[in-house]
């Protein structure tokens, strides 16, 4: 899949001025969106009686991350060390005030609905905004491949440690202390984040008028497809996903799921962490082909066995590919983007993971219902291997200005 050579370890990337610093303040913000889906379904449910009511909020959140490559380009345009820390104190004022409403026993739906949507709508793009500091620190280096697989990895870990954290609150407080957590965890870490220096002196890079509305970084003929195979490839783990639910209810064992999922993300984290300590030299096509048929091929066997535990860790073996995955797309992005669309290309990234996440699962649920287990693991390995397909077909416009690892492209910021 790569033809590579050793590249030292992380402590090369975290040991850049100021790195290990700015990285920790927003490792402490992102850990809110960990924490966050439990903490306000819990808070939600207990003052409206009502999962329904609970639901409904944590859909309005995820429709509003659709306004999260907008959020970018505001943050492209202005700078991350202005326009953060005032997205993330309304994002947190929204989260703060449903735990104080939860408290005081209200419970009408439409104040919980109304106050997601404005947390989600203003929630801060703080992965996307770190990615672009990456960029600065490591400008000048080699180093910006190794820094995205600390961020992934790092990333991959927070949404499994954000539910322990949820569940160690409750034993000893409540859910809307846990809310209240969460919107502290936001607002610190991104005020911590944002004062940092490599932050503040992120040189924001003009943009013309043409570039203030519109599709952005998408216009590009070859991010276009990076973001294209990244919404099919998670349509294809989504199916996976929703198909390891409906095998462990059927063997009678539904709590399997979440150790088989588990075990999917600590295969990702491994994965991401092996491959940051190489240094990669063949083309961005080529590694996502590579990752996306070792996807392909993980779903595919997945689909032959009714034995969870073997289920478990056929899922961890393909699971390796997820986070370089995303490790690809991110250096495509900033490769493929101009230079003031960079933030803005990395949440496209993000996008179409959601987008593809949710179409996946919706198409699963439908071939569940009326075809075997199997067969609908056999779709999601269909569409990652059609992914693949269409790396290959239009390899030439992702592959535009490749330069690899050991030969770094002189530094610019965004």
């Amino acid at each position: 899949m790569s033809s590579t050579s050793g590249a030292g370890s992380y402590r090369a990337v975290l040991t850049l001025p100021y790195a290990a610093a700015t990285f920790g303040a927003a490792l402490v913000g992102r850990l809110s969106y960990g924490l966050l889906p439990l903490a306000l379904l819990f808070t939600v449910q207990h003052a409206t009686r009502s999962f329904t009511t609970a639901g409904t909020v944590l859909a309005s959140i995820g429709v509003t991350s659709l306004l999260l490559p907008m959020k970018a380009r505001i943050v492209d345009r202005h700078g991350p060390s202005r326009v953060l820390p005032v997205l993330a104190g309304a994002a947190a004022g929204a989260l703060a005030l449903i735990a104080v409403l939860a408290w005081a026993g209200v419970s009408t739906p439409a104040a919980y609905v109304a106050l997601g949507v404005v947390a989600g709508a203003t929630a801060p793009p703080l992965g996307p905004a770190m990615r672009s500091v990456w960029r600065t620190i490591t400008a000048g280096t080699d180093q910006t491949g190794r820094a995205y697989s600390v961020d992934s990895v790092c990333e991959e870990t927070l949404y499994l440690v954000g539910p322990l954290v949820v569940g160690l609150v409750l034993r000893i407080g409540s859910a809307p202390g846990a809310l209240l957590l969460t919107a502290a965890l936001m607002l610190t870490g991104t005020a911590v984040m944002s004062r940092m220096p490599p932050v503040r002196t992120t040189r924001v890079v003009a943009a013309g008028p043409s570039s203030r509305w519109g599709v952005g970084p998408l216009r590009s003929a070859g991010f276009r497809p990076v973001v294209l195979t990244i919404l099919v490839t998670a349509a294809g783990i989504g199916i996976a996903t929703t198909c390891v639910a409906a095998r462990a209810q059927a063997a009678g064992r539904p709590a399997a799921a979440g150790y088989i999922e588990a075990a999917l993300a600590v295969g990702s984290v491994l994965g991401g962490l092996a491959w940051g300590r190489r240094r990669h030299t063949r083309r961005t096509s080529t590694h996502l082909v590579g990752l996306t048929l070792t996807l392909a091929a993980g779903v595919a066997v997945a689909g032959t066995t009714g034995h969870l535990l073997v289920l478990g860790i056929v899922l961890a073996a393909a699971g390796v590919a997820v986070a370089p995955l995303f490790v690809v797309s991110y250096l495509a992005a900033d490769r493929l983007a101009p230079a003031h669309q960079r933030t803005e290309a990395s949440t496209w990234v993000n996008t179409a993971n959601n987008i593809g996440a949710a179409i996946g699962a919706s198409l699963a649920g439908v071939l569940v219902d009326h075809v075997a287990v199997g067969a609908t693991f056999g779709a999601g390995a269909v569409l990652l291997a059609g992914a693949a397909t269409l790396v290959l077909v239009v390899r030439r416009r992702i592959d535009t200005g490749h330069q690899p690892a050991s030969e770094p492209a002189a530094a610019t910021v965004s």
